[in-house]
């Protein structure tokens, strides 16, 4: 392509956006001195987070450094694809092109909305049960796709090879969108809403203080023509949100990279043809008139570290090196090799460590809000996102189940640290189109948190999996160790690419939609279990303590459950937002003052210990902090995670295992199910020890401080060789817990469920007030709108959450996760039903397979030993 073919280019898709020009108001008309919310940035997620808050009545102000959607949104290819591998994203999708479909009428303005459709294409059978776990998750959203055989393929996009692929997933509800229209249409509504917009208004600063409370919060922004006045500021600044967080000390897990396609010349065949995505080779093909604009996801991107301050409508020169697309672009499309490259576009994106957006607000300031890092998803994630930031904004919480967005999801420590996002961003950008497995494990920022057992585990086999930065035992293999490897980067950047390790070579047995190799390795940990005792390490277990002068208010505030009840009684409780959404569940043991050790600390008066699941202990302690900030608690919250390991020994004979370690009897009278005492064990190690069981099995688990966690683990070896005490992970307790009917929150159990929809109504005390009574009263008066549902699957077949549920040929809901339960010898699903029944006995489960089986009844939960203390799990 010649250098004037390319000015030309670039020139029309500028010309593009000046419309927008008309529709934006310009300085130097005066600022205004307040503002209910600013907004940073005029890329899509601002205008739609804009247009969202104005049409609610909020008074918004949207500030754009230069033009609006000069930074990354004048470049993006505008597709949208509605099915994706979770429901959350699925409704996201789909609001976004409701909102397109709307946006004419509401404006006036055509938003570019072309519904072309959309084409997967496989190229193994495993590609395409992927496709046909999205195929039947859509049933449920009422997306009619379908799979089809290659000569279907052929037939609905006759420009590709039908003798190279196996099959393909077809979804006429796909298309494709126009930036300029669709920004365009949203701010005409902004406007007429109330809704105002500066260009070539840069934020030079964002101004904090404190509130009547003492906590830092967002209180104005600053700029070269004055100063505006808000307690809300969000950052929808892309590529540049980092700049706008550095403006308060703060640093966000986003890496920026090159991201780049190319522009055939004319192919006329391609008019109106649907898009296409080939995951198998990594790449995407969007019809643009008659021309084919066809991207993907390299290995070796190009990582940013510096995007220049003005940049606005400007491009990266296009490196061949670091596009390696044509090879796979041409196996499917062979006309491509012959017609010709019209254009090429390189522009700036940026990517986070799991390919999800940055949403939500900061825990770490009040009223700093983010909404970027899309992971190029912008366009088709924009409607949907920016709807979800306005009520967020608005009340607190969003409507959806926002958490894998929310950048809570991430730890205070992987946010500080700008090594593990780069690596775990370059691995996420990398593996974009790969497979989505249900055990799916990343190789990249490993090793990031190991607790004291670590080395030990390792030597005994231990598979670890690793979730909100930790190591934890997953399964314990026959043979070892399996250490993690050093990532390699794909061998690229000077790196050398690893020899595949044992580690590598486990995790690919476990990346299939069937039962793993090690399917019963994992049965022998959870029979262990049920018959004789384990030991699971439980160490990332969030764990904190609340104390201070309102430790009982905070309590009573924060906390379903009756919490004012004797020392060393465990309580588990949920937590719920102000619209009566469970926020977090937890384990409370109300203690006393002690004598400085971490496991008994000195207090100043009643305190609380709290443990909470490890996978969500971010949220978990965000949340805490936020209510506690809200109400102006006089309470400390200390976090002893890393301070304090946890073992969990579990089954019939884990008493036995114990009674000779331990200074105090316990025997059921003296040591009655959930309650807790200071102990001492191996002789000198003092150590809380917790008669709890997430499994349905006596159990105790045992809170160590971190320098005698190896002393007291060689303790309970050497004893439990006397009774075949074995190992056991986080995929064995998971099944077990699975049998018991626990939820795990996140997977299970979510923020837009209550607890009356999950049936842990019997958490909700009747006296006092907490923080979400008002709107449990109302569900009480309005009955529920779904309810939480465990199934047995009469076949034995994996699920992995996503089947559709099926009651009467209508679908009734889908499962949201699947495991298996080794004591019945049967799958377990844990699924959503739309609406109340009188009649849960009789359900069908769709498969991927396009089968459809009959599951148990309702609720047929295995018969535990000891009594259940609640439905839910910490994982």
């Amino acid at each position: 392509m010649s250098f004037s073919a390319l000015e030309k280019f670039i020139r029309t898709l500028k010309k593009r956006f000046n419309h927008t020009k008309v529709l934006s108001k310009a300085l130097p008309q005066p600022l205004p001195e307040n503002a209910d919310v600013v907004i940073i940035g005029g890329g899509v997620l601002g205008c739609n987070t804009l247009y969202h808050l104005a049409k609610r009545g909020v008074q918004a102000i949207l500030l754009e450094q230069d033009k609006i959607t000069s930074g990354t949104t004048w470049h993006t290819g505008g597709l949208l694809w509605t099915l994706r591998p979770d429901d959350i994203q699925i409704q996201l999708h789909q609001s976004t092109r409701n909102l397109i479909i709307s946006l004419k009428e509401e404006t006036g303005i055509d938003p570019g909305w072309i519904n072309n459709g959309g084409l997967y294409v496989a190229h193994s059978q495993e590609r395409l049960d992927e496709y046909r776990r999205l195929a039947t998750i859509g049933r449920s959203f009422q997306i009619d796709a379908r799979i089809v055989d290659p000569a279907e393929a052929h037939a609905i996009f006759p420009l590709l090879n039908p003798e190279v692929i196996v099959g393909g997933l077809y979804n006429p509800m796909d298309g494709c969108i126009d930036p300029t229209s669709f920004v365009n249409a949203l701010i005409r509504s902004a406007k007429k809403n109330g809704g105002k917009i500066f260009e070539k208004c840069p934020v030079t600063g964002i101004k904090v203080g404190r509130n009547q409370y003492g906590v830092k919060q967002i209180v104005g922004i600053k700029t070269p023509y004055g100063e505006i006045n808000t307690n809300v500021v969000v950052n929808c600044a892309g590529v540049w949100g980092n700049k706008i967080a550095e403006m308060v000390g703060l640093r966000l897990p986003l890496t920026s990279m090159k991201h780049a396609y190319v522009i055939s010349e004319s192919i006329p065949k391609a008019k109106n043809l649907p898009n296409v995505r080939d995951h198998d080779g990594s790449v995407y093909f969007r019809v643009q008139g008659e021309s084919l604009l066809m991207g993907g996801y390299e290995r070796n991107p190009t990582i940013l570290e510096e995007i220049p301050k003005d940049f606005s409508f400007q491009l990266f020169d296009f490196d061949w090196t670091h596009f390696p697309h044509l090879a796979n672009a041409v196996n499917l499309v062979p006309e491509f090799e012959t017609v010709g490259i019209k254009a090429t576009v390189c522009g700036p994106e940026s990517f986070t460590p799991d390919h999800r957006p940055l949403l939500g607000e900061d825990p770490r300031l009040k009223g700093l809000f983010h909404g970027c890092a899309f992971n190029s998803l912008g366009m088709m994630m924009g409607g949907g996102c920016g709807e979800q930031l306005a009520l967020w904004i608005m009340n607190g919480r969003p409507d959806l189940h926002m958490y894998s967005f929310d950048i809570r999801r991430f730890t205070l420590d992987q946010m500080k640290s700008p090594d593990w996002v780069k690596e775990r961003s370059h691995e996420s950008y990398a593996t974009t189109y790969n497979i989505v497995f249900p055990n799916s494990q990343f190789l990249a920022g490993r090793n990031f948190q190991t607790d004291p057992f670590h080395e030990e585990l390792l030597e005994a086999n231990c598979v670890f999996e690793e979730i909100q930065g930790w190591e934890r035992p997953g399964w314990f293999a026959k043979t070892g160790p399996n250490p993690v490897p050093k990532y390699d980067w794909g061998g690229s950047y000077g790196h050398i690419r690893n020899v595949e390790s044992s580690y590598e070579k486990l995790l690919k047995q476990d990346y299939t939609f069937d039962f793993p190799i090690h399917h019963n390795i994992i049965g022998d940990e959870c029979r262990a279990c049920r018959t004789g005792v384990v030991l699971f390490d439980r160490s990332y277990l969030g764990k904190f303590y609340l104390s201070g002068p309102d430790a009982q208010a905070a309590a009573d505030w924060l906390f379903t459950a009756d919490t004012r009840t004797p020392v060393g009684e465990i309580v588990y409780t949920c937590l719920l937002n102000g619209k009566g959404n469970v926020e977090a569940d937890v384990l409370v043991t109300a203690v006393e003052t002690g004598s400085s050790g971490l496991i008994d600390p000195i207090l100043k008066g009643r305190g609380f210990y709290i443990i909470a699941g490890g996978a969500v202990a971010s949220q978990t302690q965000a949340h805490i902090r936020h209510v506690i900030q809200q109400k102006g608690f006089k309470v400390n919250v200390d976090d002893v995670t890393t301070s304090v390991g946890v073992l969990s020994v579990q089954g019939p004979k884990s008493r036995a295992v114990l009674k000779d370690l331990v200074d105090c009897d316990l025997s059921e009278e003296s040591f009655p199910f959930m309650t807790s005492r200071l102990a001492k064990v191996g002789g000198d190690a003092n150590c809380r020890i917790m008669r709890m069981t997430f499994v349905g099995e006596l159990g105790y688990e045992l809170q160590i401080p971190w320098n005698l966690c190896q002393h007291v683990f060689k303790k309970i070896l050497k004893k439990g060789k006397e009774y075949n005490l074995r190992h056991a992970g986080y995929r064995a307790l998971y099944s077990l817990s699975s049998e018991k009917g626990l939820r795990l929150w996140h997977s299970d159990l979510r923020n837009d469920d209550n607890p009356l929809e999950a049936s842990l109504d019997y958490t909700c005390r009747l006296e006092g007030d907490y923080l979400g009574k008002e709107a449990i009263g109302r569900v009480k008066f309005n009955g529920v709108r779904k309810k939480l549902a465990y199934f047995h699957i009469d076949e034995k077949v994996p699920v992995w959450g996503l089947e559709t549920i099926w009651r009467n040929n209508e679908v009734v809901g889908y499962l949201r996760r699947g495991d298996f339960g080794f004591t019945f010898d049967k799958s377990i699903g844990i699924g959503v039903i739309k609406k109340k029944r009188e009649n849960f006995y009789k359900f069908q489960v769709h498969f991927s397979s396009e089968r459809t089986r009959s599951i148990g009844r309702f609720s047929q939960i295995w018969k535990i030993r000891n009594r259940s203390y609640g439905d839910s799990i910490f994982g």
